[in-house]
């Protein structure tokens, strides 16, 4: 199945600056992310119980994981273990655009969500 990225809307709770869209099957979910180079970036970590992988399409991220501070360009996989913790702490001056894969899928995402989010902070 072909997935028009166009016509899906937009899902809340993105930082200030980014947009984020998202689909969900039964075993992952994908997420686009395109963030400008004006976004807001708070430098707080989370974690989840999802596996995620990270592939960068455009520009350029700096990211967190557990101790580790990466740089990733565009063509770029990361992957972020189950219970990791991470985050986007910054990204280039164009911004960047990329997916986000996760297994178990984050239902949290999708667009009228009312449950609880499934990230952590402690």
């Amino acid at each position: 199945m072909k997935i028009d990225w166009t016509s899906l809307p937009e899902t809340e709770g993105m930082r200030r600056g980014a947009t984020r869209k998202a689909v969900s099957a039964d075993k992952l979910s994908a997420v686009l992310v395109e963030t400008f180079p004006d976004a807001d970036f708070d430098g707080q970590l989370h974690w989840h119980e999802s596996e995620q992988v990270l592939v960068m399409l455009k520009g350029e991220a700096t990211l967190k994981v557990d101790d580790k501070v990466i740089r990733a360009e565009k063509g770029d996989m990361v992957f972020f273990p189950s219970g990791s913790k991470h985050g986007l702490i910054g990204c280039g001056s164009e911004g960047c655009t990329y997916y986000e894969i996760f297994s178990p899928p984050r239902v949290d995402y999708l667009p009228g969500w009312i449950g609880k989010t499934q990230l952590r902070f402690d």
